[in-house]
């Protein structure tokens, strides 16, 4: 901050060719020479290093600054050490304190304020000079604020350009006796054990990201798809919102639970489920069971396991690696983890589900195309009873 306000008095002095200050506050003088000097950052701050050569730490001040953003932002939230702020087009950015709490320096939220946003240290930190914009915020605009997620859900610190997003998922289709159907969703959809989840994980640790996280539960995928298709905001706050809110709740873990998935993604019940005919079926068998006779049903669907990947721009051609994971060794892997855990869970049923794997995906039309393939493989087969167990071959196979 010291260095800050060295900066900023340079600014004054550059621009006016004044040496003389006189001022009753002096915080107030520096808050408004930031107007002037972010008009004209760049030739300012060259100016700056010509008479004041930085240190390496210095320079990483400097550096700061001028990636910084200094406009009106929104003060959302806030408590001891951390706040998040959001701009005008409603990204949202979490910040952390210096020195001085913020709970000390606010006392109302939602506010409107004048700041520097500054990516520091790994970190996005402000300038600490708060010009308060609005106070009362008319209903119109509080309403517009509710529908913004606080609490750093969508924006961690990242240097813009620097890492890049891709949404991943793990993509299966699961069979079972249809009169069990809903007490198998009941499983997959939200009790998936967190050391299965950090398997899947481990199979892309030789992988060029720098960071990878994965939801311990399945989703319909149907249903994830038809909510999110053609909503790119959508498909992204909830991606890119579950790894960010588990780094805030959960530090670097990269297991990310079911009750995080919940605060970005309900899933259907089954009744209103896209595929409404998996819900008739459900309710035919039970009706047959029920007049004492044995039910013949057996129903499917496909699951997603919903993940992350963030990858620095100067890796993004290591993307060989994606024919490695789809090899055959790759998908007897994921096929061999699968199964496992579905042994361990049919152990504890009363009945059996029977997965069978399909490939990963690194964006949703890629999950559409697995669905479609694995379609039209099952077109050519004739199936029944157990006779699909099959089947569980096919992601081993699948390049024949």
């Amino acid at each position: 901050m010291q260095y800050y306000d060295k900066i900023l008095l340079f600014s004054y002095k550059y621009r006016t060719n004044s040496k003389m200050i006189v001022e009753d506050d002096f915080n107030k003088f520096l808050s408004r020479e930031r107007d002037d000097f972010y008009e004209d950052r760049e030739t300012i701050l060259e100016e700056f290093v010509k008479e004041h050569p930085p240190s390496k730490e210095e320079n990483e001040i400097i550096e700061a600054i001028r990636d910084s953003r200094y406009e009106i932002f929104i003060l959302l939230e806030y408590g001891e050490k951390t706040a998040v702020i959001a701009d005008t087009k409603g990204n949202t950015y979490n910040v952390q304190t210096l020195t001085t709490p913020f709970n000390e320096m606010f006392t109302k939220k939602p506010l409107m304020m004048r700041t520097a946003l500054i990516p520091y240290k790994n970190r996005y930190i402000l300038d600490g000079r708060y010009a308060i914009i609005q106070e009362k915020i008319s209903r119109d605009v509080q309403r517009e604020i509710d529908m913004i997620p606080t609490f750093g859900r969508q924006t961690h610190f990242q240097k813009e350009g620097t890492l890049k997003i891709f949404p991943v998922t793990i993509n299966l289709v699961l069979f079972c006796d249809a009169v069990h159907f809903e007490k198998m969703e009941n499983i997959v959809l939200r009790n998936i054990p967190d050391d299965f989840t950090q398997k899947m994980l481990d199979l892309f640790k030789d992988t060029p990201f720098e960071r990878t996280s994965f939801v311990s539960s399945f989703v319909r995928s149907t249903d994830f798809l038809s909510e999110t298709q053609d909503d790119e905001l959508k498909e992204i706050t909830i991606i890119n919102g579950l790894s960010i809110s588990n780094y805030e709740m959960n530090g670097n873990s990269s297991t990310i639970p079911y009750n995080i998935l919940e605060k970005y993604y309900k899933q259907k019940s089954l009744d209103k489920s896209i595929s409404k005919s998996i819900y008739k079926q459900v309710q035919d068998a039970k009706a047959i069971v029920k007049d004492g006779k044995k039910n013949r049903f057996q129903s499917s669907s496909f699951y997603s396991m919903l993940g992350v990947f963030y990858i620095l721009d100067d890796n993004i051609d290591e993307f060989k690696f994606l024919e490695k994971l789809r090899s055959k060794d790759a998908r007897r892997a994921f096929t061999q983890e699968i199964e496992k855990l579905f042994d361990s869970i049919n152990k504890n049923i009363d009945f059996e589900i029977t997965p069978v794997f399909l490939d990963f995906a690194l964006n949703l039309d890629g999950v559409i195309d697995e669905i479609d393939e694995f379609r039209d493989y099952m077109k050519g087969l004739f199936i029944f009873g157990n006779d699909f167990k099959r089947m569980m071959k096919y992601s081993i196979n699948k390049g024949k």
